[in-house]
């Protein structure tokens, strides 16, 4: 079971930059295209240009020496106690760095690399995933090359520690206030202090520009930065952000369990029956384009009814369902709602990510048969630790997720504690006035997190913000067709890099107009631009379909809103951090 678990863990892995061989491009500024070729050159040239504007900084001080710092043991509300400062020799596409290994009171620990005499004067936190409780490897950004130089880069255990960051990670906030906060997200702000501290004594200067990269809970963190300490970081990247955390544990993947659980316990829909299934969909609604090329561009347009592969009476195969897996299907795209109908989450899973529902919501039954639902990831991994331990004041056991209440008052009743990990304030004035960007992306197709939520985001901010036009000249969302939760996918869809237009937009002020990413399904491989959303690609009517040329930017005539009984908490403001503590009621 924990291989299991590992193996799927890709969502706790931030994503940063492809190396140049890899056919994923940036565009600039325009939201006109290239062929991924010229537009990678152009990525290039920029990169060279750039470069001359930041130069490589060597390092002042010898790398042990961090390890005797005796200033870290008194800084304030962060004192630190160094482990470990040792050189990292060049390899692997990694530059020559110092490794700092350490802990921040009460006990977050942390990973800080300091590149030793390549760095270019920019620091790069990134997040973790799940419930936390590692530090993750980090791996530099391979377009630190084309930038000139590296990112000095940490990361962190989000103050506790839990093996594998799942099953027993949501011990940790049973009853420990801190430690609660410490996970919701002082840790992220401490690491910044800590290591920008380190960064100014190792280097003789602080950063110029600092930035936040994660995904799932790394995106939550992401969004705590901008919502909580909008002065730390200029720019900020929140990939398929769990800013919904309260409900998306509590209501959404406990309501997955629960539908596809029949009376003995067993699993109702297997991974057996998702191919088929999966093929249906795509079979309905991946040429919304204007072109059959087996991905789905827009999933909010998407019409599917799961009847439409239900088996004769009186058969069960893997190519059809049997009334009751339509059931459960059907419940799984509309997502958890109360005896009266009212959503308890914006939504549920989305069409085109059913090959990926062997990840999180069914347990592993890749020839059927009979299995419990408390073998799948959503149970044990996920609405488990949060019911149990997370759910309540301190120092009280909340309920197994067989026995939750899908009701009003089951959803009252996680407030005001899930105001600590939850990030939904959509009010980012304070940010944008410092002068802070932010990307915010998801998969189209997200298996763990429903984009629905992330959209739902959106739609508010850009309403809060003043209107498109004015939200998008600080935040942007790229919706990526065919992608899972925080990287692979079907069709071979994947992530286009987010590192190296981020810093353009903060330190050129070139905005990303249009993403590219690639697909392959069968023997073609083609490449698609990827716009702002509300923007989807439309095929021209002429040349070539394998070309993200060939594409034009539409209004998605599928966008909207998804209402839901937890709209009210978009419009409730956070603290300003440590000071302030945090604001929000339920």
């Amino acid at each position: 079971m924990l291989e299991r678990i590992r193996a799927h863990r890709a969502w706790g892995v931030a994503v940063l930059c492809v190396s140049a061989a890899v056919v994923v491009a940036v565009i600039l500024g325009s939201a006109g295209g290239g062929v991924a070729g010229a537009a990678q050159s152009r990525l290039v040239a920029m990169s060279a240009k750039l470069a001359t504007s930041s130069p490589t900084i060597p390092s002042k001080q010898p790398c042990a020496s961090i390890a005797t710092l005796p200033s870290l043991a008194g800084l304030p509300h962060s004192p630190t106690a160094i482990a470990s400062a040792t050189v990292v020799a060049a390899g692997s596409g990694n530059p020559q760095y110092c490794d700092v290994k350490g802990m921040i009171a009460p006990q977050t620990h942390f990973d800080l690399q300091l590149p030793v005499s390549t760095w270019q004067g920019r620091y790069l936190q990134n997040g973790c995933g799940g419930y936390c409780g590692t530090v993750s490897q980090q791996t530099f950004p391979s377009c630190d090359a084309q930038l000139g130089g590296d990112f000095a880069m940490a990361t962190d255990d989000e103050g506790h520690v839990s093996s594998g960051g799942l099953g027993g990670g949501g011990l940790f906030a049973f009853n420990d206030e801190k430690l609660r906060t410490e996970y919701g997200y002082e840790s992220e702000q401490a690491l910044y202090v800590v290591a920008r501290y380190l960064i100014d004594y190792f280097y003789g200067r602080s950063p110029d520009r600092s930035y936040y990269n994660g995904c799932s809970d790394g995106g939550r963190e992401a969004m705590e930065m901008a919502e909580r300490y909008p002065d730390d970081f200029d720019g900020i990247i929140a990939g398929a952000p769990e800013i919904i955390a309260g409900p998306l544990n509590a209501e959404h993947q406990t309501w997955d369990v629960r539908v596809n659980t029949d009376s003995a316990g067993n699993a109702i829909l297997t991974d057996d029956k998702l191919p088929a299934l999966h093929a249906a969909v795509i079979a309905a609604c991946g040429h919304d384009d204007g072109v059959n090329d087996g991905i789905i561009t827009d999933p909010q347009n998407c019409h599917f009814d799961p009847a439409s592969i239900q088996c004769p009476a009186g058969t069960d195969t893997t190519s059809c369902l049997t009334p009751a897996q339509v059931t459960v299907v059907r419940e799984f795209y509309a997502g958890p709602s109360d005896p009266r109908g009212r959503l308890l989450y914006p939504g549920g899973l989305p069409y085109g990510s059913e090959l990926g529902w062997s990840t999180f919501e069914l347990p592993p039954s890749q020839n059927g048969g009979k299995v419990s639902t408390t073998q799948s990831l959503d149970y044990f991994g996920l609405s488990l630790p949060y019911l149990r331990y997370q759910l309540l004041p301190l120092g009280r056991l909340g309920p197994d997720p067989m026995d939750w209440q899908f009701t009003d008052g089951g959803f009252q009743s996680m407030f005001p504690v899930a105001n600590t990990w939850d990030a939904m304030d959509t009010n980012l004035t304070a940010f944008r006035r410092h002068g802070g960007k932010l990307i915010i992306w998801q998969g189209w197709s997200d298996n763990g997190i429903p984009p629905s939520g992330t959209v739902d985001y959106y739609d508010i901010l850009t309403r809060r913000m003043g209107g498109p036009s004015a939200t998008q000249q600080f935040a942007r969302l790229f919706m990526v067709p065919a992608v899972y939760h925080c990287g692979g996918g079907y069709a071979g869809g994947n992530v286009p890099d987010m590192i190296y237009p981020m810093v353009q937009w903060v330190e050129s002020g070139s905005a990303p107009a249009q993403l590219e990413t690639s697909y392959t399904v069968g023997n073609s491989t083609f490449s698609r631009p990827v716009y702002p959303y509300p923007e989807i690609p439309r095929y021209n009517g002429s040349g070539p379909t394998s070309d993200a040329t060939s594409f034009h930017a539409v209004g998605s005539p599928g966008a909207h809103y998804t209402d839901w009984l937890g709209s009210y908490l978009f419009y409730q403001p956070v603290g300003g951090g440590r000071e302030e503590g945090f604001s929000r009621r339920g």
